[in-house]
């Protein structure tokens, strides 16, 4: 199989030659352009050789003239609804619009994710004491998200987006606030990319992330920490779902792990599926000081699995 039957086959819930393998990493190229970013995300891909480019462009989102984060709760009713073409956006198109000889798969935040990373601590205050503003603002991320995706896909060619959902553990909001406040929003994203070859929603959760309430959701895979607290464990989230499972490794624990330790959890994992419907991949990013050996251990489990 080449690498997009490969995924083709696990997201449909088949067992293919070997376990799909995804590696990636936020970029250390903070630079407002593409080029230097374009080659980052295809040197990485090529040194470590993973199943499909995951593109993980971090400046993306637009904040008001005159405001980098939100420090007020006034803030959240100026935000705009913008060109996708445009700004972050539109660098972010232009670098999703470099080929690639495996399936690409865009990053893209949900809207309350992108309102962590421009109010951070904050943001669960404005939720609580101002949430008419909260909610207006997070409406206008989402139309903005909704118009980036809609152009992306129309311009791109890209094979998928992965949803990166912040926010969905009771540190951040309690389930009942998370499903009143985000996940209408998250229904839109969801509407957004449905159809793709890959569709893929990544529960972004330390301690007991919602896990159940994401595997509602209309995709055809599902990322989550499932070696944190978080949970389920693979095993557990084969038992309740069909969806195509992305993870099983430690991504912070590898920072420190030997290569060894972290083969181990990949074969465990895969032992767990059966390989079958199963995307072998970190629980969220890996750490910029993850060492190279330990991210071309998932590589080597995969392969050594389809072997045994």
């Amino acid at each position: 199989m080449n690498k997009r039957e490969r995924l083709e086959c696990a997201v449909k819930g088949g067992k293919p030659d070997r376990v799909p393998v995804s590696i990636y990493q936020h970029s250390t190229v903070h630079e407002r352009g593409t080029e230097r970013f374009v080659k980052f995300t295809l040197d990485f891909h090529k040194k470590y050789d993973p199943d499909y480019v995951k593109v993980m462009y971090d400046e993306m989102y637009d904040a008001p003239v005159n405001y980098q984060f939100v420090t007020d709760p006034s803030i959240w009713e100026m935000l705009e609804r913008f060109d996708p073409h445009t700004g972050g956006f539109g660098r972010y198109l232009a670098c999703l619009r470099t080929p690639a000889d495996t399936p690409v798969i865009g990053t893209m935040f949900s809207p309350l994710h992108i309102a962590a990373r421009m109010a951070w601590g904050r943001l669960v205050a404005d939720c609580r004491d101002e949430g008419d503003k909260v909610q207006k603002g997070l409406a206008t991320i989402a139309a903005n998200v909704v118009d980036f995706i809609a152009a992306a896909r129309k311009e791109t060619g890209i094979d998928g987006i992965f949803i990166g959902a912040f926010g969905a553990e009771a540190s951040w909001l309690p389930r009942a606030d998370y499903e009143r406040i985000e996940r209408p929003l998250d229904a839109q994203v969801m509407a957004a990319i449905k159809g793709m070859p890959f569709s893929f929603i990544h529960a972004h959760g330390e301690e007991g992330s919602y896990f159940d309430m994401f595997e509602q959701y209309d995709c055809n895979g599902i990322s989550w920490e499932d070696r944190q607290p978080a949970g389920p464990s693979i095993a557990e989230a084969r038992a309740k779902t069909k969806k195509c499972l992305i993870g099983g490794i430690n991504h912070v624990a590898a920072v420190a792990a030997t290569p060894a330790q972290v083969y181990a959890e990949g074969r465990e994992a895969i032992a767990a599926t059966g390989g079958a419907g199963f995307i072998l991949a970190p629980g969220c990013t890996f750490f910029g000081d993850t060492p190279a050996e330990n991210m071309l251990a998932l590589k080597r489990a995969s392969e050594d699995a389809a072997k045994a």
